[in-house]
């Protein structure tokens, strides 16, 4: 596993059980085919608020940049949540 992975694998650890899950499966399971922009969305991701996370995930709320939007939808469709 290279640096900038476990680093991303260890800033996937939140403060809800359920984001640690959610994120560190993506990271074991998807992270390696994202593109560029994906990978650098996914580590901004990881500077938001863990609520607002799992509000964009559970779809209860969207984030405003696009980039970030992006990656919750890839998130998303890698978890099969709609």
């Amino acid at each position: 596993m290279s640096d900038k992975k476990a680093r991303l694998l260890w800033r996937c650890r939140r403060g809800i059980k359920e984001m640690d899950i959610i994120l560190q499966e993506f990271i074991n399971v998807s992270y390696d085919q994202l593109n560029d922009e994906d990978k650098n969305a996914f580590s901004k991701l990881l500077d938001e608020q863990d609520l607002d996370i799992l509000n964009w995930i559970m779809g209860k709320d969207k984030p405003v940049n696009d980039q970030l939007a992006n990656i919750i939808n890839i998130i998303k469709t890698s978890r099969n949540i709609s």
